[in-house]
């Protein structure tokens, strides 16, 4: 059946502790058709990734990989109450910690303009983290969605602000029409050319993530001027047993990890006791769109 109900990937793309390292890869270009399959869909502003139909697609990549809360990416919302976004490579970049997210249904948060200097994101502060650490000027969401009871699909509304230090409105991007909600299938099915037929089941907690977001025209280079502020905002509907982790990275959008892809900030690290954060990042992307089922 011919859809077009891929969503949000945000999260991080991660490994679990006792894995080895797995180096980032970059994502088709637009346009690029893999195999018959378009492997993203766009929704408004933004391009959506399905990281099952791309590790089915080119599983040397490694894209399904386990998420959780690490010091490399910048957590925006999770369940686990007290994470923190200044450890490790983060603490430089004055990021606000991230929103915990409830058991709620609808539950909707924002980060990044909280009112005080330990809760707003200026975009000169995230701008110099995605430069300093991957070299990229475009920030890259995932998701990684917990559905674990008998409703597994998740519908979202998503926005990125920018405004000025006066609190104006200097731009924004979408996911989808700003209006209806995109649907996060609990199935996802891809019918490759020279693969058979293969049916995804997401949002159930599995601990890897499921989709990521990209919005190609959110070059921070455009808006890093001082005192400018980067918001995120987010409704998540249909809610069932939540838990959804949502992160911002520059992993593959920028040249580091692709001159030099055995660099720290370009493999898995380790968490002590749980899961490590690898980051879901993208490059300037794509459109892949063919036969995505559900």
């Amino acid at each position: 059946m011919e859809i077009r109900k891929v969503v949000l990937g945000c999260a991080t793309a991660c490994c679990a502790i006792a894995s080895p390292s797995v180096s980032a890869a970059l994502l088709p270009l637009p346009d690029t058709v893999i195999d018959g399959v378009v492997v993203s869909i766009q929704y408004g502003d933004f391009y959506s990734y399905s990281t099952r139909v791309l590790d089915y697609l080119q599983p040397d990549a490694g894209w399904d990989k386990s998420a959780g809360t690490g010091t490399l990416d910048v957590i925006i919302t999770t369940r686990s109450a007290g994470q923190s976004n200044s450890n490790g490579g983060l603490a430089p970049y004055n990021i606000p910690d991230p929103i915990t997210n409830v058991n709620e249904n609808p539950t909707s948060g924002s980060w990044g303009m909280g009112g005080t200097s330990a809760t707003t994101m200026l975009v000169s502060d995230l701008y110099r983290y995605l430069q300093d650490t991957f070299d990229a000027t475009i920030p890259v969401f995932t998701f990684d969605q917990n559905e674990t009871g008998g409703n597994p699909s998740l519908f979202a509304m998503a926005k990125v602000e920018i405004f000025d230090k006066d609190g104006n409105l200097l731009e924004d991007w979408i996911l989808g029409d700003g209006v209806n909600p995109v649907e996060a299938p609990g199935t996802v099915c891809v019918d490759p050319d020279s693969l058979p037929l293969k049916c995804f089941s997401n949002n159930v907690g599995s601990g890897a993530f499921d989709y990521i977001l990209f919005a190609p025209t959110m070059d921070l280079t455009n808006y890093n001027a001082e005192g400018n502020i980067f918001k995120v905002s987010w409704t998540f509907s249909s809610v069932d047993d939540g838990g959804e982790e949502a992160t911002l990275t520059g992993r593959f959008t920028g040249s580091i990890c692709v001159e030099n892809p055995s660099a720290p900030q370009c493999q898995v690290i380790p968490e002590p006791g749980a899961l490590a954060l690898i980051g879901g990042g993208l490059l300037a992307l794509f459109a892949l769109r063919r036969r995505w089922g559900a």
